[in-house]
């Protein structure tokens, strides 16, 4: 079993730097399209993911580091995610979709207080093209937007409990990748393309500090607040600026000639600081309400200058605010006679402020959430099937902008069992 699942995370590992993940045109700012950094179980409560969203502890949480107090078994964790969605502007509209794996990771306790984990995943994502015309005195150019790559991240945590119901934690994300854009000019009628493309590689680390304070409320009931603070930090950047023209020989390119190139490998692209404030309110067993607040300093967001890109001169970064609530309910965690009372119930919204303006307009989001969690395996061991559902809503269609609705479903397995312990009785 042990060795099944290594060979699968190996092999995801390779599938993950292969995929193609976004396909949202407002990937085209920042670092790409932002992806949720949690498990399947935090997506159907609407993401909140700084205090535990397991009844039984028994799925580690890598967003807050110390909210893995009660984790006591091996768990794996394998995820992907699918989305599909809407793009609409006022005069066209568009349907399309994407598939990732989106989550692997391993956990396991360290002594009788400590934990400690292993994951990767994907950061974020550079998914679009876009076609954008203009006329003027008969004479017709297209502007051929296009972007794809992404960030991925290896992260790995550590938690200890330093008191009854207190514990601290460390995450450390190495963050790595590149993303690709291209600008392609051309005129109706001539054979003539001016191409601008910047290839831009990253990589550096950054860090989160978690805690977390749970207070026992009588004899079955549990307050949790967690609270994170992600440090802002530099990413290397090495950056290539070229721009080329060339003719077209049928569909192919000929005559390439190079008009200008830059290269520069000391470039640095500044990631915001991010802080997360949590709580929520349970019954043992049985269920939990929370909710949870995060702030991101994008206004402090920096990265290097796209030469004349029309990506980033008409983009205003800002800080933004994502407000979350959600809760779960088991029927009967223990029922004998029907399976789906220990099913897990989900529920969950959420609503996020603008991290960039468009041309004077906000991009915000919203959404609602549904999730499942199926008891699999042994029942003491509380493996799982999680399965999350998403509906929601991004940007508008005013001042020349794309409104986004999209559905997305990300299914999770999570496995435990009992790894790295002598055996008392043979």
């Amino acid at each position: 079993m042990k060795w099944i699942i290594c060979s699968l995370s190996l092999l995801s590992v390779i599938t993950i730097k292969a995929q193609s993940i976004s396909v949202s045109p407002y990937s085209a700012y920042g670092i790409g399209e932002q992806l949720f950094d949690g498990n399947t179980e935090q997506a159907g409560m609407g993401g909140i993911s700084t205090v535990p969203t397991n009844p039984f502890g028994q799925s580690a949480n890598f967003s807050n580091p110390a909210a893995n107090q009660s984790l006591r078994m091996t768990n794996f964790n394998a995820s992907g995610s699918g989305t599909n969605y809407t793009f609409k502007s006022l005069t066209d509209k568009e349907n399309t979709g994407r598939f990732n794996i989106s989550n692997i990771s391993l956990a396991f306790p360290v002594g009788e207080k400590g934990s400690f984990g292993l994951g990767f995943q994907p950061f974020s994502a550079l998914g679009y093209d876009i076609l954008n015309s203009t006329e003027r005195n008969d004479l017709k150019q297209n502007v051929q937007l296009k972007g794809n790559g992404g960030l991925n991240s290896l992260h790995a945590f550590y938690s200890r409990n330093l008191a009854k119901g207190f514990s601290l934690g460390l995450r450390v994300n190495y963050l790595f990748g590149e993303l690709t854009r291209n600008e392609i000019l051309a005129v109706d009628g001539a054979s003539l393309a001016v191409d601008y493309s910047n290839k831009s590689n990253y990589r550096g680390a950054q860090f989160t500090l978690g805690s977390m304070y749970t207070k026992r409320i009588g004899k079955t009931k549990n307050l949790y607040v967690g609270a994170t603070y992600t440090l802002g930090t530099n990413l290397r950047t090495d950056v290539t600026d070229l721009t080329t023209s060339y003719t077209f020989v049928g569909s192919a390119k000929a005559s390439v000639d190079t008009i200008s190139i830059f290269r520069s490998d000391n470039a640095k692209t500044k990631l915001p600081q991010t802080f997360a404030l949590g709580t929520s309110y349970t019954k043992d067993n049985s269920w939990s309400i929370g909710a949870e607040a995060k702030y991101n300093t994008w206004s402090d967001f920096r990265q290097p200058v796209l030469g004349n890109s029309s990506t980033s001169s008409n983009v205003d970064y800002k800080n933004n605010v994502r407000l979350g609530v959600g809760g779960y309910w088991i029927p009967d965690y223990n029922s004998y006679k029907s399976y789906f009372n220990r099913v897990i119930y989900r529920a969950g919204a959420y609503y996020q402020t603008a991290q960039f303006s468009i041309n004077g307009t906000d991009v915000d989001a919203y959404g609602a959430t549904l999730g499942f969690g199926f008891p699999i395996g042994k029942q003491n061991d509380a493996s799982m099937m999680n399965v999350s559902l998403e509906y929601g809503q991004r940007g508008k269609t005013s001042n020349n902008l794309i409104k986004e609705n999209f559905i997305g479903v990300k299914v999770g397995f999570d496995i435990n069992d009992i790894w790295f312990r002598k055996r008392v009785i043979d």
